[in-house]
């Protein structure tokens, strides 16, 4: 008799934006929080770093309730690494998960666009983000 095994893969769905600008962490989720009209929450997440096994990365996190919706503002750069060297032009990453069904991306892009201290932002492949998802949108 054969066994079979049944392995589930479940992976998030989620957008990712790459952001770059000269501000501070804290800074950036003031200016997301302002034009979103959510409170973001500040923690240090030990992420794996391509340099690094185990990396200390700063990560802020809101929650939408009205519509059903998680952000997420991740660091690319701490004092030793960066969590993605080959995303080196980008400083911080927005990953939204939730509801994406009714997200306007479009909206949310030209809302980043308009915030004078974001010098560029651009959609990203969430592909990049596979080794790391679990532990981005854990709570």
């Amino acid at each position: 008799m054969s066994k079979h095994r049944l392995q589930l893969e479940e992976e998030y769905e989620f957008l990712a934006f790459g952001l770059s600008c000269h501000l501070k962490d804290f800074r950036i989720a003031w200016h997301l929080s302002k034009a979103l009209n959510i409170d973001f929450l500040r923690e240090i997440k030990q992420l794996n770093s391509d340099d690094l096994d185990l990396d200390e990365f700063p990560k802020f996190t809101a929650k939408d309730e009205d519509k059903h919706l998680n952000y997420v503002i991740l660091a690319n750069q701490n004092e030793d690494a960066y969590l993605f060297k080959e995303l080196k032009q980008y400083d911080f990453f927005i990953l939204i998960e939730g509801y994406l069904d009714i997200f306007d991306e479009s909206a949310f892009v030209a809302l980043l666009h308009s915030i004078e201290s974001f010098q560029f932002v651009a959609p990203m492949d969430t592909s990049k983000f596979n080794k790391i998802q679990y532990a981005l949108f854990e709570e």
